[in-house]
């Protein structure tokens, strides 16, 4: 995406007592350089952060004392205009007035780019009090920059300059140029384009119904692509093969730069079957350790109590008190597996159960398992594609199968609707009822 402009006041423009102030480097901005870096203005990645700021100067106190104000306003006569009017203010108060005032007037932005990084300051939380903070993943706010990105790059292939395009230009054309864009250019799959003009969408709203601008949503009536949801599941056959083919000869897999890295590692066959076992994703069922197993009132093992990260970071509880937390059963296979684990040498304790002689950190072992299954997988040379996650979807069709809706009570899903839109296999469904027949029990 396309930073604001640096913020400067040409020489034949200064004003006595109006200053241009960067909020990060907490300075002036003399001689068109970044005090912080020393080098021009023009490379300052945080010009979004310039502002206008007012400096007078009390009379009688040699200037030993000052009277300040910023202006959110980006525009010098506007400024300039401010300024005089706050001099003018503290001449009638005689000068009692506070040290620091902040024009409490916002001057809405009218580009594009500008509207554009005042939403980023937004989702990061700049400017916004302290009862409103959000907890937004860096991935999220990542995922807009880039939308944002391609919006302005699809608005230069077509001859706009998008550096001065007024946010009220933003019309019906513009979206029609995005979206043949996303789809000729990008090449994008219909859930990716689906979530693009959801971020664009939701970012015009926020100008109109958060900032108050007077703005149509262009981006308020397009139809929804159909998304093709991933229900590959991984049969018993199939998953006893991948097992049998992990072996240090075939762990050798050569990247693209032509370096060869080894991803085979002796824990690997207990971590794919964990997968399965439990219907964790990879962070789950990798942080699991042995005094996460709890046990009934004769030691026997019950269930597995993991935390739900993916529900306590979007709601900013994770590793808290407040945090939710997932009750995996043991099952027979699951206690088979703990016991090939040494759950008998190591109940209670502290380690990993998974991948604990590893001298790495949790988050590469987490990568190392995802990216060898996909490995080991492509060695097989099975025609079905399948990756870790597949064996999460394995087990809720096999839950779902066995419980029917009560399956949401062991997979902490909301509802069954998400279980049947998003996990379980129909195909694997509709062959359980094989041996079905109406008149069965009469």
């Amino acid at each position: 995406m396309s930073k604001m402009k640096p913020l400067v006041i040409n020489k034949r423009d200064k004003v006595k007592g109006l200053f241009v102030y960067c909020q990060k480097c907490k300075s002036m901005i003399e001689n068109r350089k970044c005090k912080n870096t020393g080098k021009r203005l023009s490379s300052c990645k945080n010009t979004d952060k310039h502002v206008f700021k007012a400096v007078v100067c009390v009379p009688g106190t040699t200037g030993k004392k000052r009277k300040t104000r910023v202006f959110n306003t980006r525009d010098l006569h506007e400024a300039i205009k401010l300024k005089n009017e706050f001099v003018e203010e503290l001449e009638q108060k005689d000068y009692q007035s506070v040290d620091v005032i902040v024009d409490s007037i916002e001057v809405k932005p009218t580009l594009l780019i500008e509207c554009m990084a005042m939403y980023i300051g937004y989702l990061n939380n700049e400017g916004v009090v302290a009862h409103k903070v959000k907890k937004r993943s860096q991935g999220h706010i990542k995922d807009i920059e880039r939308f944002f990105k391609y919006f302005c790059l699809s608005l230069k292939s077509n001859g706009i300059d998008h550096t001065l395009l007024k946010i009220d230009n933003v019309n019906d054309k513009t979206v029609a140029i995005l979206h043949n864009y996303i789809l000729d250019e990008l090449q994008y799959k219909n859930k990716t384009y689906n979530s693009f003009i959801g971020a664009m969408r939701q970012f015009m709203n926020w100008l109109i119904v958060k900032k108050g601008y007077e703005l149509e949503n262009p981006f308020i009536g397009i139809t929804r692509r159909t998304e093709v949801i991933d229900k590959t599941i991984v049969t018993k056959s199939e998953f006893n093969t991948l097992l049998l083919s992990v072996v240090p000869e075939k762990g050798i897999k050569v990247l693209s730069t032509g370096e060869r890295k080894n991803l085979y590692r002796s824990w690997l066959k207990h971590a794919f079957r964990l997968a399965l076992e439990t219907g964790l994703r990879r962070e789950e069922f990798m942080s699991i350790k042995f005094s996460d197993i709890i046990v009934d009132k004769k030691g026997v093992p019950l269930f597995i109590q993991v935390e739900n990260f993916k529900v306590n970071r979007r709601n900013d509880v994770s590793g808290t008190e407040n945090a939710i937390m997932k009750h995996i059963p043991v099952t027979k296979g699951l206690m088979n597996l703990l016991n090939e684990l040494g759950y008998q040498e190591n109940k209670g304790g502290d380690d990993y159960i998974v991948g604990k002689e590893e001298k790495t950190t949790l988050k590469t072992r987490i990568d190392i398992v995802s990216k060898a299954f996909s490995h080991y997988w492509q060695q097989i040379g099975f025609e079905k594609k399948a990756l870790l996650k597949h064996l999460r979807k394995t087990y809720l069709t096999s839950l779902v199968q066995k419980f029917g809706e009560k399956a949401t009570l062991i997979s902490s899903h909301s509802g069954i609707d998400v279980l049947k839109k998003h996990y379980i296999n129909d195909q694997q469904l509709m062959q359980a009822t094989n041996d079905f027949s109406v008149f069965n029990n009469q």
